[in-house]
């Protein structure tokens, strides 16, 4: 007699399956033979007989501990116990039966069960709520304010990789490419394609959370997929109460702020969880159960905020230091000079009334460093709390054998202080000045998930489920930007009054002072599933359709710049002149500024997706099964429901015009900005039936298909051995990304005014206090931020992988496994009106612009790829003798454009810009973020001391309950350092703009020079050599050379322990007190430092490393009471 277990996942089902074959001694099928499965919990019951071949099936099958038994005339029965069934696994149960009388009974126990997957093509990998919580895992989430535990599973699978802003990667898949369900609905927000982080239950109500990695059946829509299940109350009640405690005296200090960020966590509840039951009213036994939980965090922290400064000297005009220092480190060449070209004195520089007071009102003095550093020379742990409370219900039914259902409600209020980011060059949703203050930003999440079975025959079966997953956000700041205005000085700002937000002053090497973008944000997503099972001889066929109906919701469009952006980087030709972008900013000459009017700021998305999809799980032979199936996709473009969207048409040509820009219709040409309309002219404004367009503005791709095939193999006829492998083809849906690309584009007027000189007076045309131009409205002021494609083709990724496992016995599994993907028609930023790398220049090559009334059109294409190559090796213990673990080595090689030019976090929905649109694959290259070699250990271990264990197993009842009880887990992490890439803002090497319109390009590479440097230096981490780079110069034809990901950052070392000490307090009732710590030894892992090569902070990192527990040492103590 003996059992196979094999785990295999199913898509937006969360329910597993039971398979097996029931022989005689001899090997011959038992036909007609009798299978009973019993849950052990809620007391549930399914039959089935075998069929002529002797094989069984169970499908649509809750996850929880079972019992299964055969039964056959003339034979034994047999008995298989305490067979645990994971949410979507395939668990194979096979039966030998011996001759005799069918009232004796052979017992199996669950220990016995195997642990490799037999059955199915696909990867995957399970944590159960329990392993959550015990694991040192949860005191990274709880340390940053969250009680989610998607933020724990990069510590748990092999297969994922984190980014520096929480970005997570599956197998080379993004999380645009992932499908992430609560139980089996959708927790993707809409417009990003990212996680609802924090639309996740507590610890304690969750069953398990399943990493689904590769080759997915038709039933899923991602390429990788993580499925949470919630928890179920049985016949037995269990609950229990919980505090996790955090505080500063326990956790190590950050060594770049020279203290500890104040900390004092307290995370509490409670649970429970059984049948339903009113006395003498209702006994909800074996067919009433509830499970409910209440969960509060309360983190009063503080965010280290490292930046760079203007010192003292400089603030009064003296830049001589800083400019020696600069030109030492090969930026600058020392000597600066006014806009006429007469030298400047660096001991005093004549300062802008304006540049005084937005040094006063906006950047802070520095507290650190000698007195002429300007590099990281302010630090401060900025109060940034978070509060959080979260309740979660889940009622599960049986109504009859064949007829049961679930209800799910969650729902979260969380309020955050975010911590100002004065590093932040891009479209920034916070400010940069810590003087400002902070943000606020209250988020509600609210989940609901009903879902009904319907046994219509043991061998045909109905899954019906629906619900609704949505966030909430409000992002807040109590200043007025009036008051700022008129405390800086600035002039020119038409409407400052619309919402708060502070001027952004960028200047290169130092803070930026403003660029939050107050709003509100909401995302929606109502789906409707119902499969439809049906086993028929050796093929179990599914066929099944998905519809999903999305919002989404934003407002203050273009927030960022209402109250202007305001550029020193030397770019302009008054800046070269000049000399010194931070001298540019003292004396009030700007290289380019952009402000932005808005007619319409609001946003309401409204679309519909559906999917059908068909598969068959074929058993060819006992040893071989085929999994099969084919999904079709269709999802028809979202639509502003007050139609605030427009799309540019570069190849209209009506009428001898230069393409156009098309809107819905005449109701949205009502929302027209006038001088947006003045500054595009003679470009048209045309309704989508003018341009012979389809209203919402894009067609919709018919061709998603996505064919799947998957084996898996048995060679040596045992149990012991398997081969698998598999191909899928994905789709990737833009879902609201395509909806915002057109938002409120022709509602507002966000012109770019690059500074030059005024040809009647010679004097910069760009100044404060009103750096603008008298008239707005200038030709070819505009921009397109951002257009989409009308002839749009969703992005696609084929995936392949080829795996052996081996059982070793003891409960112990070894898998190697391949995994291959190529993504094609990915999602990238152009710039349409770009002109060709050439060495004249681009004020002369501007005169052959594509589009000479435009400045920029920004606008997504599908010209990218992406492909991936990885190996791994899998070492996993199954729990026996109080030891659980795995293991495993993972070896990626992920190379990309999608990224674009610079890219600085793994890929969103819609990607960056790339450096040329006539030769995008210039930036293929080593994936940012992607690490090549990563190691990864878990697991848990009952110390043996005590009763009933190793050792002391005969010790009184004190000492028991001294020794024993022990449980230690742990985290190993060991990877290398993520990819990054150099950049400089300085040279226009192609003559293309850009470093003004992207804002960056790459540099040179040196031959011959290590691009590292080996220990600390200028009081920081310089980890990489300033040397390695070179600024290729201006107008040379060409791109700067270095590749995109061509620099390893520095790695990560963290070990993460818990211990947990268990004491029965009464029989059935627990009192567990532990200390889990994460990177218990304070491992010093660098943030990954400046790639900016025209700074000279270039190559140190300023910073700890966050994700995954890296930072310094956090410590957190818990107690918890169960029964």
């Amino acid at each position: 007699m003996c059992v196979l277990c094999a785990s295999a996942t199913y898509a937006q089902s969360t329910f597993g399956n039971f398979v097996g074959a029931v022989t005689d001694g001899a090997g011959a099928a038992v036909a007609n033979a009798r299978v009973t499965l019993v849950n052990v919990g809620t007391a549930a019951q399914r039959v089935q007989v075998t069929n002529a071949t002797g094989e069984y099936a169970f499908n649509i099958i809750d996850a929880g501990t079972y019992t299964v038994t055969v039964e056959a005339k003339g034979f034994s029965k047999a008995e298989f116990t305490n067979m645990v069934l994971l949410a979507r696994e395939s668990k194979r149960v096979d039966a030998t039966l011996a001759i005799g009388s069918d009232v004796q009974i052979v017992e199996v126990q669950g220990a016995s069960e195997g642990v490799i997957t037999t059955e199915t093509s696909s990867l995957a990998t399970t944590e159960t709520g329990e392993q959550l919580v015990d694991l040192p895992v949860a005191i990274f989430a709880h340390s940053n304010g969250s009680t989610s535990p998607i933020t724990t599973l990069t510590q748990t699978n092999p297969g994922m990789q984190v980014d520096d802003s929480g970005g997570l990667v599956i197998a080379g898949a993004t999380s645009a490419m992932t499908s992430v369900t609560l139980d089996g609905i959708s927790s993707v927000d809409v417009e990003s394609s990212s996680p609802l982080d924090e639309l996740f239950p507590s610890f304690n109500s969750i069953s398990e959370i399943r990493v689904s990695q590769t080759n997915n059946n038709a039933e899923y829509s991602g390429v990788a997929d993580i499925t949470t299940t919630s928890r179920s109350g049985t016949n037995q009640y269990h609950g229990g109460l919980f505090e996790n405690h955090e505080n500063t005296a326990l956790n190590a200090r950050d060594p770049f702020t020279g203290s500890k960020p104040k900390i004092i966590m307290n995370n509490f509840g409670g649970f429970v969880g059984g049948p339903v039951q009113v006395p003498r009213l209702y006994n909800g036994q074996d067919k009433s159960f509830f499970f409910a939980s209440f969960e509060s965090l309360h983190l009063p922290r503080q965010t280290p905020v490292v930046t760079s400064v203007p010192t003292l000297a400089m603030r009064a005009g003296n830049v001589q230091s800083y400019l020696q220092q600069q030109a030492a480190q090969g930026v600058g060449s020392g000597t600066i000079e006014n806009y006429d070209g007469t030298a400047l004195n660096p001991l005093a520089v004549p300062i802008s009334p304006v540049a005084a007071n937005i040094m006063s009102t906006l950047m802070p003095l520095p507290n650190r460093g000698g007195p002429d550093s300007y590099q990281n020379n302010y630090a401060v742990n900025f109060p940034a709390p978070i509060e959080s409370n979260q309740g979660d219900l889940r009622l599960d039914q049986t109504f009859t054998p064949k007829q049961s259902a679930f209800l799910r409600f969650s729902y979260k209020v969380r309020n955050v202080t975010t911590a100002p980011d004065p590093t932040c060059t891009g479209f920034c949703t916070v400010a940069g000045s810590p003087l400002l203050g902070g943000y606020s930003q209250p988020e509600d999440d609210l989940g609901l998930t009903f879902a009904h079975t319907y046994v219509f025959t043991p061998k045909l079966i109905n899954e019906f489920r629906t619900g609704f997953n949505a966030r909430r956000t409000t992002t807040t700041i109590n200043i007025s930007t009036t008051g700022l205005l008129g405390a800086t000085g600035l002039q020119g700002i038409d409407d400052p009054d619309v919402s708060p937000e502070a001027p952004n002053v960028m200047i290169n090497g130092f803070m930026v002072t403003g660029g939050g973008n107050p709003s509100r944000q909401g995302s929606g997503t109502f789906q409707v599933i119902d499969n439809l099972t049906w086993s028929k001889a050796n093929h179990t066929v599914k066929v099944g359709f998905d519809f999903k109906r999305l919002t989404d919701h934003d407002d203050n469009v273009f927030g960022n710049y209402r109250s202007g952006q305001y550029t020193f980087n030397g770019t302009s030709t008054v800046g070269e002149t000049i000399g010194d972008p931070f001298t540019q900013f003292l004396l009030g000459y700007p290289d380019y500024t952009i402000l932005a009017t808005v007619t319409n700021p609001n946003m309401d998305g409204l679309g519909y997706s559906y999917a059908w999809f068909a598969q068959d799980d074929w058993k060819v032979t006992p040893r071989l099964t085929l999994n099969f199936g084919l999904r079709y996709e269709l999802h028809p473009p979202l639509k502003e429901i007050n139609y605030d969207t427009a799309a540019f048409d570069p190849d209209y040509t009506a009428n001898g015009a230069n393409g156009a820009v098309v809107v819905p219709n005449a109701r949205a040409l009502t929302y027209t900005d006038p001088n947006f309309a003045a500054s595009v002219a003679p470009t048209p404004i045309l309704t989508a039936a003018q341009a012979k367009l389809p209203e919402k503005l894009r067609y919709t791709a018919l061709g998603d298909w996505g064919p799947r095939i998957g084996f898996a193999w048995r060679p040596m006829n045992n149990d012991k051995t398997v081969i698998r492998g598999g191909w899928g083809n994905f789709i990737e849906s833009p879902l609201g990304f395509s909806l915002v690309s057109g938002w409120s584009v022709h509602a507002s007027f966000v012109p770019y005014y690059q500074n030059d000189y005024d040809p009647t007076s010679g004097a910069p045309l760009l100044s404060f206090p009103s750096p603008f131009p008298a008239v707005r409205a200038t030709p070819g002021a505009a921009s397109f931020e951002y257009a989409f494609p009308i002839h749009y083709k969703d992005p696609s990724v084929q995936q392949w992988n080829l795996t052996v496992e081996q059982d070793l016995g003891f409960g112990i599994g070894l898998r190697f496994s391949y995994v291959g993907s190529h993504g094609k028609n990915l999602e990238a930023f152009e710039d349409l009106n770009q002109v060709r790398p050439n060495t004249e220049g681009y004020a002369a090559a501007a005169a052959n612009l594509p589009f000479p009334d435009w400045q920029i059109i920004q606008s997504v294409f599908n010209g990218t790829e992406s492909n991936y190559n990885a190996f791994s090796a899998v070492v996993n213990k199954r729990l026996a003798h109080g030891l659980e673990f795995e293991s495993s080595y993972v070896f990626t090689r992920d190379l990309s454009d999608a990224g674009g030019a610079n890219p600085t976090a793994f890929a969103t929905a819609g990607g960056n810009y790339v450096s040329d649109r006539f030769h995008p694959g210039l930036d293929y290259g080593n994936v940012v973020f992607d690490r090549r070699h990563r190691f990864l250990t878990s697991g848990l271990y009952t110390l043996p001391f005590g009763r009933g264990q190793m050792f002391l197993s005969g010790a009184n009842r004190t000492i028991s309950s001294i020794l024993g009880g022990w449980q230690l887990g742990g985290v190993l992490i060991w990877q290398n350092g993520p990819f990054l890439t150099p950049y400089e803002e300085t040279d226009d090497p192609a003559g293309t703009n850009m470093v003004t319109t992207v804002g960056y390009t790459r540099p040179d590479r040196v031959p011959g020079v290590s691009l590292y440097v080996h220990g600390p230096g200028n009081g920081d981490a310089q980890f990489l050599n300033p040397a390695a780079f070179t600024l290729p110069g201006n107008n040379i034809g060409r791109f700067g050379n270095a590749s995109v990901g061509s620099v390893a950052g520095p790695g990560t070392v963290n070990t993460s322990l818990s211990l947990i000490k268990a004491v029965s307090l009464t029989e059935g009732t627990r009192l567990e007190l532990g200390i889990s710590s994460a990177n218990i030894f304070n491992h010093r892992n660098y943030e990954p430092p400046n790639m900016e090569i025209d700074t000279s902070s270039y190559g140190q990192s300023s910073e700890l490393q966050t994700a995954e527990g890296a930072g310094p040492r956090t410590v957190q103590v818990s107690g918890r009471i169960s029964f």
